[in-house]
């Protein structure tokens, strides 16, 4: 008789320590689910965080004097000059004789700057303008601005020659290139009209990074403004 009192308490302890087992093991998976859970609601706030992540623009207290404001001009103009607006425009002026002197309205279609004043203006411009706080910063978000654009230009330049009927000798090439070089023009021009105007130009994809370049130092350090 006591060894089988002995037996079933040995099974009673055994079951209640399977029962314990489990109910742990339950506990720990569900410890696991909620972790991940939170982990998860974690991430996705975080990626809605910097999603809406942007640079606020530097009050401006008075319009900038109107020799900062010419200034503000030139670097837009020099992107134009060096840039390969003028061989966009050429095919569609010889293939359509009525803007057939359209090409002799276009800086940098007749001549062309060397290749070396191009890289020295790039050096100098980021270096010694973008880079100083010395200068204002409404000149420096315009130098840095047209060379974004300018850069913009040359990708799109030769990620079109990867499409066949869109490339310098395609099918509708000489439309599509006349329309890359006149929406470049259209942009540069309403950046020169906030430059006159005193005011910063607002461009998507374009706005936050010509500030990420004027306002942080190369450490990443920020400049209070």
């Amino acid at each position: 008789m006591e060894i089988k009192r002995l037996s079933g308490l040995d099974l009673s302890a055994a079951s209640s320590t399977l029962l314990l087992s489990g109910n742990e093991v339950g506990q720990s998976q569900k410890t696991s689910i909620l972790l991940g859970q939170r982990k998860s609601s974690t991430l996705v706030q975080a990626k809605k965080d910097n999603s809406s992540i942007t640079i606020p623009f530097p009050k401006m207290t008075e319009k900038p004097e109107w020799w900062w404001r010419t200034l503000a001009c030139l670097p837009y103009l020099a992107s134009l000059q060096m840039s390969d607006v003028g061989f966009y425009i050429q095919p569609f002026a010889e293939h359509y004789q009525l803007f057939g002197d359209l090409i002799y309205f276009v800086p940098g279609a007749i001549k062309r700057l060397p290749q070396w004043f191009t890289m020295t203006y790039f050096m100098v411009a980021y270096f010694g303008v973008v880079k100083k706080k010395q200068w204002p910063h409404f000149f420096r978000y315009h130098v840095i601005m047209a060379m974004l654009l300018e850069t913009m230009l040359q990708v799109v330049g030769h990620s079109s020659n990867f499409f066949p009927l869109i490339h310098y000798n395609g099918t509708f090439g000489i439309e599509y290139w006349a329309a890359v070089a006149f929406m470049y023009i259209l942009i540069l021009l309403e950046c020169i009209r906030c430059a006159l105007a005193g005011r910063y130009v607002k461009l998507p994809f374009f706005s936050i990074p010509a500030l990420a370049h004027t306002l942080f130092t190369v450490e990443g350090r920020y400049k209070p403004f």
